[in-house]
């Protein structure tokens, strides 16, 4: 690597402008990427037709970008709301299927209502939400939009084909997410019965721009629901033709809710599985590979080990590993993760000859402001190569 291409990824690494453009305002998944540094990382390192790799693609913005700029790309994830929001996000849709989903959408805005009787999901989504130490106007605000869900998913169920099934879903999930996760108390109904019709035109424009870079790319891009793991058993990877392995994995020690929603800051729930229709993994930890009530960091380090040791099997000369990774600890758990890619064949690439780049994690200002100086505030930049 170039020192001119080096500087544009320090630089980039920094970016935390709002995410714009494309589909990567779908949905907001914990931690993501910067699409600039996403960007700027792609096109410095590999060229075009090169094959790309992001073994924690989360949602999606390694994808995205490596289509954009005309790579192949494959994405790896446990979590399968990552695996439904990737797919979405890169999924082409015809003129037809826009249309449908732009009416659906409309008529949903306009009719949607809360006075839906208790079914399925209504029960089930009661159940797994905590109400303890809400108001009363909040968990009336709370019920109605859940009765609101329940309906569009009563409604969606008329909606035959898969893409635009899946879009719809999505959509729900998106307006949800922004009425009820985060820090924020629980929105009016009506504040979440204005976003189907609001998000749903930001979506389907996303889908535009994204649209001129979607031509043959069943061919240029592979989705798996799966572990890393197992990267080296993946067909697409076992030619170690991988140019460049970009990624963010889960933070050693750290309890971020990628699989979750934190209703008013803290009433972690597992309501997005629901909304989805998805199974709910059977590993609570789907995040961050440890026991909450076990201190030690043995299962994350043996699991990223059995993880490094897939993509060295993948790796060949050529190929370089840029990862941010965030640590609680910038000494012993640090080293301690040098120390791991290095027991399976890689060698650290010194991006600065006077140290490590750090940089903000994004997003987590607020549980700072909460609990103060917390750890995970910052990650790093690595680079990597095999031996």
């Amino acid at each position: 690597m170039n020192k001119s291409s080096l500087k544009k990824i320090i630089s980039a690494v920094n970016d935390q402008s709002r995410v714009r453009g494309s589909t990567h305002r779908f949905y907001t998944y914990p931690a993501g990427f910067s699409p600039v540094f996403v960007e700027t990382a792609i096109k410095s390192l590999t060229k075009i037709n090169d094959l790309v790799l992001d073994p924690f693609m989360g949602g999606g913005t390694t994808l995205i970008e490596a289509l954009r700029a005309e790579r192949k790309v494959v994405g790896i994830d446990l979590n399968p709301i990552a695996t439904f929001v990737t797919k979405v996000k890169s999924t082409k849709i015809s003129r037809k299927n826009h249309d449908n989903i732009e009416k659906w959408a409309d008529d949903m805005s306009k009719n949607i209502h809360f006075k839906l009787k208790d079914n399925k999901f209504i029960k089930k989504a009661f159940a797994v939400i905590n109400y303890k130490g809400l108001g009363i106007k909040e968990i009336s605000n709370l019920k109605k939009i859940i009765k609101g869900a329940a309906f569009y998913l009563k409604e969606l169920k008329k909606i035959k084909n898969k893409k635009e099934n899946d879009f719809l879903r999505l959509l729900l999930l998106r307006c949800l997410h922004s009425t009820l996760h985060d820090k924020r108390p629980i929105a009016d109904f009506y504040v979440f019965k204005s976003k189907i019709r609001s998000n749903s035109l930001d979506m389907l424009q996303g889908m535009e721009d994204l649209d001129p870079f979607l031509k043959n790319f069943r061919s240029k891009l592979k989705i798996y629901n799966k572990s890393s793991s197992q990267s080296h058993k993946i067909k697409e990877l076992k030619s170690k033709k991988v140019s460049l392995i970009l990624t963010s994995p889960p933070y050693p020690g750290i309890n971020i809710p990628y699989s979750r929603w934190q209703i008013h800051g803290r009433r972690n729930t597992t309501l997005p599985y629901l909304v989805l229709g998805l199974e709910r993994p059977k590993v609570k930890s789907i995040y961050n590979f440890q026991n909450p009530t076990n201190n030690t960091f043995d299962i994350y380090f043996n699991t990223m080990k059995n993880i490094f040791s897939s993509l060295r099997k993948i790796s060949s000369k050529r190929t370089r590993i840029i990862q941010l990774v965030a640590f609680n600890n910038k000494e012993g758990v640090f080293k301690k993760y040098l120390k791991t890619m290095a027991e399976c064949g890689f060698k650290e690439l010194k991006i600065k000859s006077n140290g490590y780049v750090w940089r903000k994690v994004p997003n987590r200002s607020w549980q700072a402001r909460l609990k103060g100086n917390i750890p995970a505030s910052n990650e790093v930049l690595l680079l990597h190569k095999i031996k």
